[in-house]
């Protein structure tokens, strides 16, 4: 026989499941601790961002954030990470190595695996 679940078992049941659900998150956000920022590309072939959250293991996503900044990324000066300054910096540079614009403004996502 099939007995039907009270509201109150179903309460406590969705209380204990949000509990679990909220453990997780919080054990994710610690192995993968994430920093956001943004920048404003200068009109070089390489900008330093101050980022005293980055690590040498540090995998940093950049997303254009006007038009002048999606034309670089869809082009061959698309931006790439040149280096990392753990704790300091990163440095982004042009993929054919020649100025952008100056005018392109992107957001960043650096995660950091524990």
């Amino acid at each position: 026989m099939i007995q039907q679940a009270n509201t109150s078992d179903i309460v406590t049941a969705l209380v204990a499941s949000n509990r679990i659900s909220s453990e997780i998150l919080k054990t994710l956000q610690q192995l993968l601790p994430r920093v956001t920022g943004t920048f404003t590309m200068g009109a070089a072939s390489s900008q330093v961002v101050t980022e005293a959250n980055v690590a040498a293991n540090s995998v940093i996503q950049l997303v254009p954030t006007n038009a002048a900044a999606a034309v670089l990324q869809g082009s061959n000066e698309c931006l790439y990470v040149s280096s990392i300054s753990p704790g300091v910096s990163f440095t982004v540079a042009t993929g054919a190595g020649t100025n952008a614009a100056g005018t392109e403004t992107f957001s960043y996502l650096i995660t950091t695996p524990v």
